[in-house]
């Protein structure tokens, strides 16, 4: 993390809010300009090489010295061009604690390290990302303080969108000719056009995962494999069993890969299995079927291709086709239906002697088994 961190000169002089103070010293060949311009230690840099030189490197008593006057009137953090190296610690015995100038060494006469409370004009870390309030320019000038411009018009973010998001806290857009820096949902533009400052009444504040503009309002959103909770701001996962679709859990098709003998059934996270009439579900498993049959004689399931192959439910057999026991049980059934019909020949005869004996009854019955059929009687009444 160190390889980002660059080096900022912490002042304690007040100054007015919002006032762009871009003035110049020279002094041991060099010409320094102070910036108040809100910006990273790379946009910072890119400015100062722009117009030829780099962020300011303070070697000697005498640079530090026309600090003081360079900087009457402003306060805050500037950048001064010094940043990690990253090939020793920040903590080495080495003046420059293993940070390098802008320039690519470490050659220094002077150094003002923060060491105790008294800040004034004391060097202190801070990351290269950040945007603090300014920055300090160095010029080569052989000519000892020739004009630099210093008073043309500078070009403060936001400048191209191209170079460094032109200046933007969050993002930054063209406008025909010009370019504007807008912020993200739940932050406002500062009135310096380049900083992203959070809104008090927020909708956003409260988002778990994201915030997305839906119209003309805000709302709080997830990011994928997540739906947003029945609150509107916090995010949870599907449970087992469910997917996200359109920001919305829905429930799995289990019965896709088919695992159930018979019949699937899709519910609600889960899934049960059903069976076709006559089968019932396996106690053993629950996605198998078995033949079912409540009658004592049920039919047998067989092979379409071999009729020879059959199984029975649970507890039945297979009846095998016995062509001579067929035969020996119609040969009885005949039998018994021609001693039925004797029987009844005989049961006729008998009721018909009876009443024959109704109709006269002064006849003796022991004359009657007497009576030839050549004879003929004549009752008496």
């Amino acid at each position: 993390m160190r390889d980002i961190i660059g080096l900022a000169l912490v002042l304690v002089v007040l100054r007015v809010r919002g006032e762009n103070i871009n003035d110049g010293y020279c002094v041991d060949g060099k010409c320094f300009v102070f910036h108040v311009d809100s910006a990273s230690f790379d946009a910072a840099q890119l400015v100062c090489q722009e117009k030829g030189g780099h962020l300011m490197t303070v070697r000697t008593e005498n640079a530090a010295d026309g600090l003081g006057g360079l900087l009457n009137g402003a306060s805050g953090d500037f950048w001064l061009g010094l940043k990690y190296a990253g090939d020793q610690c920040s903590n080495s015995n080495d003046g420059l604690k293993g940070y390098r100038w802008v320039t690519g060494d470490n050659k220094t006469q002077y150094v003002n390290w923060k060491s105790d409370l008294r800040v004034f004009l004391k060097w202190t870390e801070r990351p290269c990302n950040d945007r603090i309030e300014g920055y300090l320019c160095e010029y080569d000038n052989p000519g000892y303080c020739l004009p630099l411009s210093i008073h043309a018009p500078w070009h403060n973010a936001p400048w191209s969108c191209e170079v460094f998001v032109g200046g933007c806290d969050y993002k930054c857009i063209q406008k025909g000719q010009s370019y504007a820096c807008i912020c993200q949902p739940g932050f406002e533009l500062d009135t310096n056009g380049v900083a992203c400052n959070k809104q008090d009444d927020d909708p956003c504040a409260e988002c778990e995962h994201k915030c997305t503009r839906a119209g003309d309002a805000l709302a709080c959103t997830c990011r994928p494999g997540f739906q947003l909770s029945a609150d509107g701001k916090s995010c949870e996962e599907c449970k087992p069993g469910f997917h996200i679709e359109g920001g919305v859990c829905v429930d799995d098709d289990k019965c896709e890969s088919a695992p159930c003998e018979h019949y699937c059934i899709n519910t609600d996270g889960s899934y049960h299995c059903e069976c076709f009439e006559g089968f019932i579900q396996s106690m053993e498993d629950m996605h198998k079927c078995k033949m079912h049959c409540e009658k004592n004689i049920c039919p047998a399931e067989c092979d379409p291709n071999n009729n020879a192959q059959c199984s029975c439910p649970d507890g039945f057999l297979v009846e095998e086709e016995d062509f001579e026991g067929s035969g020996i049980i119609m040969f009885c059934m005949v039998v018994c239906i021609l001693l039925l019909v004797c029987l009844a020949h005989c049961i006729m005869r008998r009721l018909s002697k009876i009443k024959y004996l109704i109709l006269y009854v002064n006849i003796n019955i022991l004359d009657l088994d007497n009576v030839r059929k050549t004879e003929t009687y004549l009752a008496q009444v």
